[in-house]
């Protein structure tokens, strides 16, 4: 084919609802891989003095909610401060470092829980000040009264809606999967879960094949209407040449939307999936997703206030859980909770966790420029795979509007260009915030889902058309009568019913095909007028014979 095809309207609709519709799952992916750090302190319904303190109930109201306005609008945590001081550590002496605050030890608690207020009432927006004298006499039993006042109750029950019960009966036989099938390794467990879950997706993977199929053997006819306007770029053309395909589309009962369906049943279940994988404390090992939030705020809270002092985590648990269940033990005497016994006895009924490494190197932690290890090849990968995983994809599926053997249009090129860059990309940079074990997993699915598109391609493969069949319906979608449509290139009315007319740009297949059929109804016309008019062709016949008699003569 001599023509390069454009990208038509359909198309391009149909790639940006692909486009949009990956775009939403990756920023649900990201939203849930933020820290689960608490953006609001919530402050106790009741409020009563402190027994043996100095500040009123209302006092103690007023310097909460303070506290509270603060902690939401900057990095200020003045809840760890508040009970770092309770505990003799002063977190605003000069120089403080967490990974060493048994060097910054206060004598004076109650002066250095007065210096924190100051130091909250000074970052208060105007409307959210109080005045010093609120709790510039606070004492030990004031401090600690406030500190409770922030204080929260746990629930370590596993509870849930229907959805949620579900997803804890899929997590506990990828549970039993990685502890009997994957040897106790995680990374194997999830592996070998993938592989299940691809197998029982496999319907929705059939009916997109045969839906590919059903489109490809439309290649031809398609083909057809598109070679008769080559050449013609403007609006109204372009607008005609959709027409013609979704009437040929109607005529043969196909729907180009229907390959969304299995895709967009799929992506709800894959999200849920993945919540699964990144979340083995709660589905894996049937904890409360209290509890979850409880270690992931122990994990992050300062060294000082009695947590494990970790700069950050996401909210897959594999990091909380990668370092073992025995380092939080602490919790149980964690001033942000009133039942932190309840949570470290949940804890300790977990038993046995899967195993996060491979070979030596922890994969359950995040790769990071920091630290120069193997992990920091997870990130890599994960961009060279998604890539050519991309590419492979493409040449294995069918790619509506391009004949065999053809070029892609400049237009298409850069679009796949883009995407073949773009989502590698997105995907590389998703690896720096969840554990590299993750990043694993991806990698794995997307060799999995290319695998299993190369079989389908083998086993339901699309039809290959030669050029004889693109003649054929050329020729057989000739003898439809086209809109007249205005050329903008022109600057007229082109009838795309005249085929003699000199502006009119088409395949020299397609004009003899017109051509031969005019002149085969003309003739059959001519001949059914004979038929019915013997006398007529009679006379016509001497007519003849009598004009090459003079002709002979002369």
């Amino acid at each position: 084919m001599k023509n390069q095809l454009l990208i038509t309207k359909k198309t391009r609709t149909t790639r940006l609802f692909a486009v949009l519709l990956v775009a939403v799952v990756l920023v649900g992916v990201l939203a849930g891989c933020t820290s689960r750090r608490k953006t609001t302190l919530t402050i106790a319904s009741t409020i009563t003095a402190a027994d043996g303190g100095n500040m009123s109930a209302e006092q103690i109201q007023k310097t909460a909610e303070m506290l509270a306005t603060v902690y939401d609008d900057s990095s200020f945590d003045v809840r760890d401060y508040l009970i770092a001081a309770s505990r003799g550590y002063n977190m605003l002496a000069d120089g403080y470092d967490d990974a060493n605050y048994q060097n910054f030890t206060t004598d004076d608690k109650t002066a250095t829980a007065v210096q924190i207020l100051e130091a909250a009432n000074a970052k208060a927006k105007d409307k959210n000040k109080i005045d010093r004298s609120i709790f510039e006499n606070l004492n030990e039993a004031d401090l600690g009264k406030l500190i409770s006042v922030f204080q929260t109750t746990v629930d370590t029950t596993a509870t849930g809606g229907v959805f949620d019960i579900i997803l804890r009966w899929i997590g506990t036989a990828l549970n039993w999967i990685t502890m009997h099938l994957g040897f106790g390794s995680y990374i194997v467990g999830i592996c070998e879960f993938a592989v299940i879950i691809e197998i029982l997706m496999l319907p929705f993977a059939i009916r997109q094949q045969k839906n590919s199929i059903r489109q490809a053997k439309l290649r031809p006819k398609e083909m057809a209407i598109r070679n008769k306007y080559a050449g013609r770029n403007d609006q109204k053309t372009q607008q005609a040449i959709q027409q013609e395909i979704q009437e040929l589309y109607q005529r043969e009962n196909f729907s180009p939307y229907s390959g969304c369906l299995p895709l967009l049943l799929q992506m709800p279940i894959l999200i849920a999936l993945y919540r699964i994988v990144v979340d083995p404390l709660h589905y894996v090992l049937g904890q409360s997703s209290g509890v979850s939030s409880a270690l992931n705020a122990f994990y992050t809270a300062a060294r000082a206030a009695g947590g494990l002092g970790n700069a950050s985590a996401s909210s897959s648990t594999i990091e909380l859980l990668s370092g073992g269940t025995a380092q939080f033990e602490g919790i149980g005497s964690f001033a942000y909770y009133t039942n932190g016994g309840d949570i470290w006895a949940s804890i300790q009924k977990i038993g046995q966790i899967p195993n996060f490494n491979i070979g030596k190197w922890n994969f359950g932690v995040n790769p990071s420029f920091s630290h120069f290890n193997i992990l920091l090849l997870v990130p890599v990968l994960t961009f060279v795979v998604y890539f050519f995983s991309m590419r492979l994809n493409r040449k294995f599926s069918y790619q509506p509007g391009q004949a065999a053997g053809q070029t892609q249009d400049r237009q298409t090129a850069c679009s796949n260009t883009m995407m073949d860059v773009t989502m590698p990309l997105m995907s590389t940079f998703f690896t720096f915030i969840v554990p590299a074990i993750v990043g694993v997993y991806w990698m794995f699915r997307s060799v999995l889902g290319t695998l299993k598109q190369f079989i389908m391609s083998r086993v339901m493969p699309l039809p290959q058309f030669t050029e004889e069949d693109y003649k054929a319906a050329a020729r057989e979608m000739a003898g439809k009568k086209p809109k007249a449509v205005k050329s903008e290139n022109a600057g007229k009315v082109r009838s795309l019913h005249h085929i003699d007319d000199e502006d009119y740009d088409d395949t020299r297949e397609a004009a003899l095909a017109r051509k031969a059929a005019i002149a085969e109804r003309e003739q059959a016309e001519q001949a059914k007028r004979a038929k019915n008019s013997p006398v007529d062709a009679a006379s016509l016949k001497e007519e003849n014979d009598h004009g090459e008699k003079e002709n002979d003569q002369n």
